[in-house]
């Protein structure tokens, strides 16, 4: 039992506030995602966050807002989302959130056990949101929870949704105790003509901001 909760909370991660103390704060509205696809970028960033693909009750949204949502105007952000905003914010690129069509299970031990189930396997969640053409983009950011060393299937179901050859990618994880995880090579399977950049285990909005401009993506 112990384990288990060990466990979820590196699968998840924990916001805190700037004092020190994890934040507790009313949830009235979960994040459905952000999607802004114009064509006239040349950078995607395309993110995974649990918050925007698993179940929620009344009382379900109360009890995780310390764990996994940052709140902001009562409304919940997953953390890979805020980040995947950062990226756009200082990109302009466009940004496209993944999002399963079978919902991940509202607790988190489901959702941990959901994650076993599907790594390592061929199974590939359907996807409920498509990508006319990624002809277009040269660079695509995938920023993504690392769950136990390895990214969530449902970014295997986007990147091997698309002809990524000749693209750029670069990974960013949301971990910090885990690094990127398996990411890295998981991507270069999904994507043997693409060319993996080096990525980054993201600490903040900031950071990612600040891997960005260095690596001269900034708008």
């Amino acid at each position: 039992m112990v384990m288990r909760k060990i466990n979820e909370e590196v699968l998840y991660g924990k916001f805190i506030s700037k004092k020190g103390k994890e934040k507790n704060e009313p949830v009235s509205d979960i994040s459905a995602g952000t999607m802004s696809v114009t064509g006239e970028s040349n950078v995607l960033v395309a993110y995974f966050s649990l918050t925007n693909n698993r179940v929620y009750t009344a009382d379900e949204m109360d009890a995780v807002s310390s764990a996994s949502l940052k709140i902001e105007d009562g409304t919940g952000y997953g953390h890979a989302e805020l980040l995947a905003l950062a990226a756009q914010e200082v990109t302009g690129g466009d940004i496209f959130p993944i999002k399963v069509d079978d919902l991940y299970p509202e607790t988190y031990g489901g959702a941990f056990d959901r994650h076993h189930s599907e790594t390592g396997t061929s199974i590939r969640p359907e996807l409920t949101e498509h990508l006319e053409s990624i002809e277009n983009y040269d660079t695509v950011i995938i920023i993504y929870p690392n769950w136990l060393s390895s990214m969530p299937v449902p970014v295997l179901s986007f990147l091997e949704e698309y002809d990524f050859s000749g693209k750029t990618i670069i990974p960013i994880a949301t971990s910090q105790a885990l690094g990127l995880g398996s990411g890295p090579e998981q991507i270069a399977a999904a994507c043997p003509d693409a060319v993996v950049a080096d990525g980054l285990s993201a600490r903040s909005e900031d950071s990612v901001k600040e891997f960005l401009t260095k690596a001269g993506l900034a708008k």
